[in-house]
């Protein structure tokens, strides 16, 4: 069903020819099909998928102009395919779509209108799909019907050229006559009008400063602001095309950053996981921290002498709340944990701190770890947590550090370890 017909006054190649030129001027492609038709269009499918209904003025535009004789002369009509506009941009993309059609109906008519080839003149131009299109339609006065577009070029339907113009006597030549020595007519369908190619202008475009913004906080929105400002700026001639470019790069950066940022933290992630998931239970002591378990400041352990003295060969069961009291205390031959095997004293004096008992702690148990068990420390499958004063017990005399030997390979064993040389 046709948007909007035009009724031309010349043959139907001519007919074609001068709405081919019309559609021109106003930035469509105009291409002939082989049933004699017009395939015109114009914007940007990418932009359109990206952008939809809101890629404004670059929204991509197809329509059919088929051409028949009559009496007068030949039938333009203009039609389009609702379905394709609703596929690109929606219910509003379908309505803009049809608006774009009918807005290009109503501005070749005026041109046509204007060259004198249209049945009617200015009354059988389309009407304009908005109130402000329509009240911007040329009106007539008098003679003259001021065009809403560019001037034709001379040897255009109803345009008279500068030599001919001086001779009051001469009419306009022929559509498609020779004038001189060249050929007069229309150019290429698509080719640029002269007058039509956009003029800088001083105004940035505003998408452009959109899409630099978007770049750097929303970079998927900036690369489709970006695309959307430079389709704009290359119809509009604003400026901006650094902005828009800049935001492009930065929100394809930022992107690109962001998806590695995101991979690396998963394959983290899966690689810690794996390792917590592979660990044996067993390889940790239950203790808190290295030297974070101590005798409980009211105990006193079996066979020792002072508050804090955990005597060697004494065995110890599971001691998760990190102070050993006597309910700790188990007999060797039964299952435990822990069974020590070294202790010895820390000279008087203030407290050296964490770390200088963690190193004499170590010094101390790897130096009586080959006498207990029969082999060094190094080529053991055993392994040592020790027992040392805190700031607190040092302060009540704890000077005592006991090193308890147990069996990462299992939970509990069973009798002293004492002579094992495993």
């Amino acid at each position: 069903m046709a948007t909007a017909e035009l009724r031309l006054s010349v043959p139907l190649d001519s007919a074609r020819d001068a709405v081919g030129y019309a559609l021109a001027e106003q930035g469509f492609t105009a291409q002939p099909t082989a049933s004699g038709s017009l395939d015109v269009s114009r914007g940007s499918m990418g932009t359109t998928l990206v952008a939809g209904a809101f890629a404004g003025q670059d929204m991509h535009v197809r329509f059919d102009v088929h051409f028949s004789e009559i009496p007068e002369g030949t039938l333009a009509a203009f039609e389009h395919s609702t379905m394709g506009g609703f596929f690109k941009g929606g219910a509003i993309g379908a309505a803009k779509v049809g608006d774009v059609v009918r807005e290009a109906a109503h501005r070749t008519g005026a041109r046509l209108a204007q060259q004198g080839v249209l049945v009617g003149g200015p009354q059988g131009v389309p009407a304009s799909p908005t109130d402000a299109g329509a009240a911007q339609q040329p009106a007539a006065t008098g003679d003259t019907w001021a065009p809403p577009v560019p001037p034709a070029p001379a040897g255009y339907p109803g345009v008279v050229s500068a030599a001919a113009s001086a001779d009051a006597g001469t009419t306009a030549p022929a559509y498609g006559a020779a004038t001189g020595d060249a050929q007069t007519g229309v150019p290429a369908y698509g080719a640029p009008f002269p007058g039509t190619a956009p003029a800088a202008s001083s105004r940035t475009n505003g998408i452009s400063i959109l899409a630099i913004v978007l770049g750097f906080v929303f970079p998927l929105g900036g690369i489709i602001a970006g695309a959307v400002a430079l389709a704009q700026i290359k119809r509009t001639g604003e400026k901006g095309r650094g902005l828009a470019i800049t935001g492009i790069v930065a929100g394809a950066v930022i992107g690109v950053l962001a998806i590695l940022a995101v991979v690396g933290l998963l394959i983290f992630s899966f690689t810690v996981g794996s390792k917590a998931s592979s660990a044996d239970p067993f390889d940790v002591p239950t203790f808190p921290q290295d030297g974070g378990v101590t005798v409980g400041p009211s105990e006193t352990a079996p066979g020792g002498g002072g508050t804090y003295t955990l005597p060697v060969g004494v065995c110890l069961d599971d001691v998760p709340s990190g102070f050993i009291s006597s309910s700790n205390i188990v007999e060797c031959a039964a299952a435990h944990t822990y069974e020590v095997f070294s202790s010895f004293v820390l000279p008087e004096g203030a407290f050296p701190g964490d770390d200088a008992i963690a190193s004499a702690a170590q010094q101390g148990c790897d130096a009586a770890f080959p006498s207990f068990v029969g082999i060094a420390y190094e080529q053991s499958a055993l392994n040592y947590q020790y027992v040392a004063p805190t700031e607190g017990t040092w302060s009540d005399g704890d000077r005592e550090i006991s090193c308890l030997l147990y069996d990462p390979a299992v939970e509990e064993t069973t009798g002293s370890l004492a002579g094992s040389a495993r």
